[in-house]
């Protein structure tokens, strides 16, 4: 009889080269990464440098008394695609270490002159205010200053320290080859690692990089047997991420309760998900990091805020009491069937209360939505940012209402092919999730990290700014797929996964490259010119006002730029918080007459109303709104300055725009509130401001108007100017035969001061030295700040030059300082 046969050990599965790799080699990977990072945000930052000094910036005196660093409360960072969120976080960050406020909880740059309320929570400001602290202690430079440099670097070291810890913690708990992978998903997914770019402070990425980390380490509790640490970990992260979006993180923490539901349902009484326990130490944690968060945000000041767009306590409560129903579910579905005591009903009836009083506290948004436009809505969690509807902030990045609008109307491009293909790592787990020889710790991980990917998923189809958060999700599906339970089992399996990685790597670093930096032939995309613009517009209104918080009437958009680069006061925005100040720009934008106007705008003591060419937010209002309640497709306000049909009480202010930039033919409306001129004096500053701006048509028609008053010498003055710059030099000597009598009569003995610079520059002009040296010599005696600040670039240009050539000067120092502060830096230097 043959002997019976020993047993064999089953012989060792194949290792494919990538399995080969020694555990050590993959660290080359995240180190690659940060590297990666470091020249991207080197190669952004020049250019933000380079750009912000254009047109003359940084040119403003730097000075530590001022909360911006500059004189006058202005600023010089011009903010990559006009993040209308980062002007915001700057301008905030700034006052908090101005006034040592911990939290920002009013402005006053908005809303002029009551200002708003800030719900913005507090720990990125925060952030952004150590980086700017480091970099003041650092160089020096007054901490205003330093804010806008932070602002370049707080978003690329926060991206690093993501990069870096998550390498650490994934290849502790996952191995080096789940860590090779997450590191190269957080540099390449699109557009998640596009949501850190230098000089647009947001907290876009940290949302999306707090919703990534409480999933992750829930992924490295689930594969620590009778460990609570990394759930309470996850609570922890999963709170600071309420506490910094609401809107983000409580739909990423319904995912999370599905996905514990889910993978309590596939692993039946394995063992392989996690305990009831440790569901109850997550809420627990999480929720008690809410309510601690909240004392920190509003203790003891504002503790009364209902509002559920911000944290607030009774997600603390909701989520604790959800944690508790999840930990009784689980348990169910693990086979336990606990007896029903009073007791044990009694806690669920007490933590479904704390459940449902979430929605019954957003019950009257529901209620809301048939309210009429403008009306306000506490929406919680629903609320939307400004950048709902942005895939990402880099240059020519999509802007939709819905996922489909976008691909519906731009179809098949780089942006589209790197923002969908990561979905496919979704589609990849769902198969493992259904494959019935996948491993029960796979199994129950896949199933706990789809969930909350699903939920991103369904409200990324709605709005384009969730994209990063889906991203975020699926790096953690990307995780439990490369720890080894399942796709490296098999020969091939990681070398597929790497193949999935790159395939949606790729795309998205191509699109991220920021273009090479050209130096000075570097080619300005349209928002960076037309912030230029902006800078220099808000600038030159900051030095014609002469005190910082000046009140201006602009469009929404506009009024924002105005205020953080010219220390300007607004009254509309689109910031969320600002819904009174928009309904407010909105009523004047919508008055009926003149009088209506003027009472708002003295109401609101706004000093400068200013309407640019190149922005249509007035007429798109008119067109939407105003078409359906006044029978008209214009605003009565807006239309009548363009028609120059210009009240008493409104001056028009010269401004000319840099020359280049791509805004040729563009054109800025810019008039003062003062107190009601007589009919001369307006008609004869509306000629000259034509005059100077070029509009010889419309100047001709002035002249006509002015030759109503041929007794005034200001008017005179004005159609003497006029008629000079059309060539009519018959009307012009016609015009000076007349100013010369009057002037003989002393009919110049009550002229308005600016008045007397237009007669003296007529005088010179037409080669009566003696006369115009006398005027010259009147306007220098009686020049004070208010004056000088009130003429236009050109008339005070033209006043200067003739104060030389005739040897007089002001006698103030300062005020001949001032002089020459007001004139741009090329007609100084002709000076």
């Amino acid at each position: 009889m043959a002997p019976f046969p020993l047993p064999t050990a089953p012989p060792e599965p194949r290792m494919t080269s990538i399995a080969r790799i020694p555990a050590r080699l993959w660290a080359i990977v995240p180190v690659c990464a940060c590297a990666y990072l470091a020249w991207s945000a080197h190669v952004r930052i020049e250019r933000v440098d380079y750009v912000s000094g254009l047109a003359g910036g940084p040119g403003d005196v730097p000075d530590a008394r001022s909360p911006t660093g500059y004189a006058d409360g202005r600023r010089e960072l011009v903010i990559p695609e006009r993040n209308e969120g980062s002007f915001h976080w700057i301008e905030e960050t700034q006052q908090m270490l101005a006034r040592g406020e911990l939290r920002v909880r009013h402005v006053d740059y908005e809303n002029a002159p009551f200002g708003r309320e800030v719900s913005a929570a507090s720990p990125y400001r925060w952030w952004l205010g150590t980086v700017a602290w480091v970099h003041h202690e650092l160089s020096g430079t007054p901490v205003g200053m330093s804010v806008e440099r932070a602002a370049l670097y707080a978003d690329p070291l926060l991206q690093g320290l993501l990069v870096a810890g998550s390498a650490l913690l994934v290849a502790w708990r996952f191995g080096g080859f789940a860590a090779a992978v997450v590191s190269v998903g957080l540099v390449g997914m699109f557009p998640f690692a596009s949501e850190f770019l230098p000089g647009m402070p947001d907290p876009r990425g940290v949302e999306a990089g707090a919703a990534f980390a409480s999933i992750l380490l829930l992924l490295a509790g689930a594969r620590s047997a009778g460990s609570r640490a990394f759930f309470v970990a996850a609570g922890i992260v999963g709170g600071l991420g309420l506490w910094i979006s609401v809107p983000t993180q409580v739909p990423v923490i319904l995912g999370i309760a599905a996905g514990a539901l889910l993978s309590a349902l596939v692993s039946g009484r394995s063992g392989a998900s996690p305990s009831p326990e440790a569901w109850r130490s997550w809420a627990f944690s999480g929720g008690t990091t809410v309510l601690a968060a909240y004392l920190l945000e509003y203790f003891p000041g504002h503790m009364g805020s209902s509002n559920l767009g911000s944290v607030h306590p009774l997600y603390g409560l909701a989520w604790i009491g959800g944690g508790e129903l999840l930990a009784r579910m689980a348990a169910r579905m693990r086979g336990a069937r606990p007896a029903a005591t009073v007791r044990s009903i009694a806690g669920a009836v007490l933590a479904a209360a704390c459940v449902a009083s979430v929605p019954l506290a957003t019950w009257p948004f529901w209620i809301s939505l048939n309210l009429p436009p403008g009306a306000i809505r506490d929406s919680g969690f629903l609320a939307r940012d400004l950048n709902w509807a942005r895939l990402t902030e880099l240059p020519g990045g999509a802007v939709a209402a819905t996922t489909w609008a976008w691909l519906s109307r731009d179809g098949s491009t780089l942006a589209a092919w790197a923002t969908l293909l990561p979905v496919g790592v979704l589609i990849l787990a769902a198969a493992l999730l259904l494959r019935g020889a996948t491993g029960p710790l796979l199994r129950a991980s896949l199933a706990l990290a789809l969930g909350p990917a699903a939920v991103a998923l369904v409200f990324a189809c709605g709005q384009l700014g969730w994209w990063g958060a889906v991203d975020g999700a699926i790096l953690a599906v990307l995780v439990a797929l490369a720890a080894g339970d399942g796709s490296a089992a098999r020969p091939g399996g990681r070398w597929a996964l790497a193949a999935i990685v790159a395939a949606f790597a790729v795309p998205g670093l191509v699109r991220m490259a920021p273009p090479a930096f050209a130096g000075t032939a570097t080619a300005l995309t349209p928002r960076e010119s037309g912030e230029l613009v902006d800078r220099h517009l808000a600038h030159w209104l900051a030095r014609r006002a002469g005190e910082p918080g000046v009140v201006v009437f602009a469009p929404p958009e506009e009024t924002t730029t105005l205020s953080f680069f010219g220390g300007l006061r607004g009254i509309g925005t689109f910031a969320p918080d600002n819904h009174a100040g928009f309904g407010n720009s909105l009523a004047i934008a919508g008055v009926k007459t003149m009088e209506e106007a003027q009472a708002d705008l003295q109401a609101r003591a706004v000093r400068f109303v200013v309407i640019p060419s190149w922005d249509p937010f007035f007429d798109d209002f008119a067109r939407l709104y105003l078409v359906k309640n006044m029978s008209s497709r214009t605003s009565f306000f807006v239309n009548e300055l363009r028609h120059w049909n210009l009240p008493p009480w409104l001056r028009p202010v010269p401004y000319q725009i840099p020359v280049g930039g791509g805004f040729e033919g563009q054109s800025v409306l810019v008039f003062e509130v003062v107190d009601e001129q007589s009919p001369a004096a307006a008609a004869g500053r509306r000629a000259e401001y034509l005059v100077e701006t070029g509009d010889l048509a419309a100047a001709a028609a002035a002249d006509e108007r002015l030759s109503r008053y041929p007794g005034d010498v200001g008017a005179l003055a004005a159609r003497a100017q006029v008629q000079g710059a059309r060539g009519d030099a018959e009307g012009a000597s016609q015009t000076l035969a007349a100013l010369l009598s009057r002037l003989s009569n002393g009919g110049d003995r009550y002229l308005q001061w600016d008045r007397r610079v237009s007669l003296a520059v007529v005088l010179a002009r037409a080669q009566r030295f003696d006369l115009a040296r006398d005027q010259v010599r009147r306007c220098m005696a009686d020049a004070t700040e208010a004056r000088l600040r009130s003429l236009s670039t050109g008339s005070l240009y033209d006043l200067l030059v003739l104060a030389h050539a005739f040897g007089l000067e002001i006698a103030d120092p300062g005020l001949r300082d001032l002089a020459l502060g007001l004139l741009p830096a090329d007609l100084r230097g002709r000076l």
